[in-house]
């Protein structure tokens, strides 16, 4: 067992001068002096005292054997933790790290993203390939999530059996999203939640089912307006523009054919046919495309203003003597 302390890193710290200079010694102030730590691959199981480096703007701590974050309240000038690869199962211990920027977790064995309610200042997290248990997903907890949605603009969740983006879709900063290989399956779950995400300029989802699906390119790009990088391939301004088209005239077309359904029926009064297809006009025309004028207060048109009388039965029509004549041919004989 290796645990991280003061006189741990002043020892590395020698061998690492000696092995560059055989004459010239370590300053006794260099380690107070340090902004950054390189304890990477050090076989290190615990996080101790190391109070002294309290200058410390970036920690190299991935490839090692740590179970646990701890004893980093010190590092108030932190800005970036990389912690990535080891045998981690929870976030915490991390409140005080108010400058935090950059926060690397890959490789673990976290199930919550959670203990970053404090951390205002973060603008990158991966957490990506949890080893996780048979059956678990990576999910946030909602506290953490409120303070993401402030600050959060490049997230890393890629290789953790994500089903949905019920979480993700509140991180309205976000600018880069990577969830390659995870159990995405609805293009319109997908959908609904980049239009959430209106700075959203990267998105990579190679891996997930839902990239099989036909026209899968199509319906994301059709349906955001600054994304310019999709599965690593560029989108250009024409085919946005090509897309947002093709959307437009699958829309009309879907309107078309309700306004034919309306008109096949002979029964259906005239009133009822042109209120009817106002309102299927404003439910299947988005408003962004198609704008409509009191669309919000569209109504159904009252029948009493537009019908005064009922209609006359059909037995007023016929003549006197028809009638006459129709009552005597009932008449029994005589």
């Amino acid at each position: 067992m290796v645990t991280l302390t003061t006189a741990f890193v002043e020892k590395k710290c020698s061998e690492t001068q000696s092995n560059k200079s055989l004459t010239k010694e370590i300053d006794k102030d260099h380690v107070k002096k340090m902004t950054h730590l390189f304890m990477n691959y050090k076989s290190i199981t615990d996080i101790g005292n190391f109070v002294s480096c309290e200058n410390l703007k970036i920690i190299y701590l991935q490839n090692n054997e740590i179970n646990k974050i701890e004893n980093l309240h010190f590092a108030n000038n932190l800005s970036e933790l990389y912690l990535q690869h080891n045998n981690l199962t929870k976030i915490e211990n991390l409140d005080s790290l108010r400058n935090l920027k950059k926060l690397y977790l890959g490789y673990n064995k976290i199930a919550i993203v959670e203990g970053l309610e404090n951390l205002a200042s973060l603008r990158e997290l991966y957490i990506e390939k949890q080893r996780l248990s048979p059956g678990e997903s990576l999910c946030f907890e909602p506290r953490s999530c409120l303070t993401l949605a402030t600050c959060l603009q490049i997230l890393n969740v890629s290789g953790n059996r994500i089903y949905h983006f019920n979480d993700i879709r509140n991180l309205t900063k976000l600018q880069v999203l990577e969830a390659k290989y995870n159990l995405l399956k609805s293009i319109k779950d997908l959908i609904d939640s980049i239009k959430n995400l209106p700075y959203l300029q990267e998105l990579f989802l190679q891996g997930n089912p839902v990239t099989t699906i036909f026209r899968y390119r199509a319906n994301i790009i059709g349906n955001h307006d600054k994304l310019a990088l999709l599965d690593g391939k560029i989108v250009s301004e024409n085919s946005r523009n090509f897309m947002k088209k093709l959307k437009i005239e699958k829309q009309l077309q879907e309107t078309k054919k309700k306004f034919k359904i309306i008109e096949g029926c002979s029964n259906t009064s005239p009133v009822l046919k042109q209120s009817t297809s106002k309102a299927v006009v404003s439910q299947h025309v988005g408003s962004e495309l198609f704008p409509l004028s009191n669309t919000s207060t569209m109504q159904f048109q009252s029948w009493k203003a537009s019908i005064n009388t009922l209609p006359r039965p059909f037995w007023i029509s016929f003549s006197k003597s028809k009638c006459e004549y129709s009552r005597q041919l009932t008449l029994p004989f005589i």
